[in-house]
């Protein structure tokens, strides 16, 4: 009796083995349930740049719906993406937003608080950006979606063999000169700066 039990017993601890060993394999094999939230957080976010507003654009924001209402309101989005349309007492933000979102948000901001009820309606003007300087193709660009510096100078041909790649200026809508170095930004995308609608980028030519 005691070799049969001790037989048993090491029947059943490789039975034993086994199971555990089938268990692990099905469960290594077994596809996992996404998880939609680490999907929703890993995945870039893709925005499209040719509806939104951008800082640099020139708007116009007229106003229907009432008797008396604001004159059309002309003005440019500013660097920081705000706007201060007529009669509101804080800044909004427009940069990042399509027309119809801001449309939206400007007539909760006016309605009750301002007008009993009111129609907001924006209109952008024509978005360019301008490549010169020390560049093969200098010229006017419509600007139709996010984009560099970098890229900008190679839209227009790249450098010119005399091009001054290490300063060149970047003259914004409003005034601002910004200084990029575009060897170092090809190097690290993170130097290199965005262009917006109205942007002038001027190439300068070397000292030697």
């Amino acid at each position: 009796m005691g070799f049969v039990d001790s037989l048993m017993k090491y029947v059943c601890r490789g039975l034993l083995v086994a199971t555990v060993l089938m268990a692990a394999g099905c469960e290594t094999t077994r596809p996992r349930p996404v998880d939609p939230v680490a999907v929703t957080n890993d995945a870039p976010l893709i925005v499209n740049s040719t509806d939104s507003l951008e800082p640099g654009n020139q708007i116009t924001i007229t106003f229907s719906g009432l008797n008396t209402v604001p004159i059309p309101y002309s003005c440019r989005i500013r660097e920081d993406g705000t706007i201060s349309p007529p009669y509101l007492n804080e800044p909004i933000i427009a940069a990042g937003k399509t027309i119809g979102e801001l449309e939206r948000e400007l007539e909760k901001e006016y309605v009750p608080a301002i007008y009993k009820t009111i129609n907001v309606t924006i209109r952008t003007a024509d978005r360019f950006f301008y490549v010169g300087g020390e560049v093969r193709q200098p010229s006017r660009q419509i600007f139709i979606g996010r984009i560099t510096v970098t890229q900008a100078i190679q839209s227009a041909g790249d450098f010119t063999d005399f091009g001054d790649q290490r300063a060149v200026r970047v003259i914004r809508a409003s005034g601002k000169v910004d200084i990029i170095d575009c060897k170092a930004a090809l190097d690290d995308p993170t130097r290199d700066l965005p262009v917006y609608p109205g942007d002038n980028i001027v190439v300068g030519r070397r000292l030697f």
